[in-house]
């Protein structure tokens, strides 16, 4: 599952999971842009990581919700980096409420930041491996609320789903150049893990997650990473156009 040399670019990078994906991709040999809202301490810190494994790593700050900013992002990256062979949409943004109580401001921040901002840097990655050749992946990070409703989670879970929809339109227009799009479903996470330290003692949840989760353990970012590096490398290359959940087995359960 190595990737040496290939260019890859996570949205919504600076910490939690997009910081497990952008280290795991590190890890397997790739060069890593990072984007997020705004440049802080988190974003340093992701660099930083990035930079410990060897390789070259730059942050590009910019609303993916915005077609010039997502243009003026990928023009940099392309300029710093020569190529792009992987794009990773990682951010999300919500606001969970009662379905009588969703204003239209929150509907459209929602499907603004999780589903137009994936279209818009999927499409200008896609462009952008089309002109140079060879293929590319985009992954896109979606979650169990796209197959299972939970109180309270309307605009999401709609924003989520439709990830889905996204990603198996992508996979089959883009085929025929070599670009496969699959996203990923994480379930409920541990997002404080450290990457790299041991994981959750199977016997320290509470009570909830061990009765719903089967591998009785939270998904940390390294495990998200893990997932990310597979789909987009030689070992994943027959995967094309799928949501694969990475939920310790939570969606196969039936249960909240």
């Amino acid at each position: 599952m190595e990737l040496i040399g290939k260019k890859a670019l996570v949205t919504g990078g600076r910490r939690k999971i997009g910081r497990g994906i952008a280290r795991a991709l590190a890890a397997a040999g790739c060069d890593v842009g990072i984007n997020d809202i705004e440049r802080d301490a988190d974003a340093e810190e992701t660099l930083r990581l990035i930079r410990q494994e060897g390789r070259e790593a730059e942050f590009y700050p910019g609303d993916i919700s915005d077609s010039q900013h997502v243009k003026a992002m990928f023009g940099a990256f392309l300029e710093r980096f020569g190529r792009i062979d992987i794009l990773v949409n990682n951010p999300y943004w919500s606001q969970n409420a009662p379905f009588l109580e969703i204003t239209e401001e929150v509907w459209d921040r929602t499907l603004d930041v999780c589903l137009k901002g994936y279209f818009l840097c999927s499409q200008e990655a896609a462009r952008a491996m089309v002109r140079q050749g060879g293929g590319g992946s985009i992954v896109c990070i979606s979650s169990v609320h796209a197959r299972r409703v939970w109180p309270n989670d309307t605009c999401y879970g709609v924003a989520k789903a439709g990830i889905i929809r996204l990603v198996q339109s992508v996979a089959v227009d883009l085929s025929e150049h070599g670009i496969r799009c699959n996203a990923i479903l994480p379930g409920y996470m541990d997002t404080g893990h450290v990457f790299g330290s041991p994981l959750p003692d199977r016997e320290s949840m509470d009570d909830h997650h061990r009765q719903f989760i089967p591998t009785r353990r939270r998904g940390t970012p390294e495990d998200i990473g893990r997932a990310v590096v597979f789909l987009s490398s030689p070992a994943g290359s027959q995967i094309n156009g799928v949501g694969l959940p990475v939920d310790g087995g939570l969606l196969a359960t039936g249960v909240p």
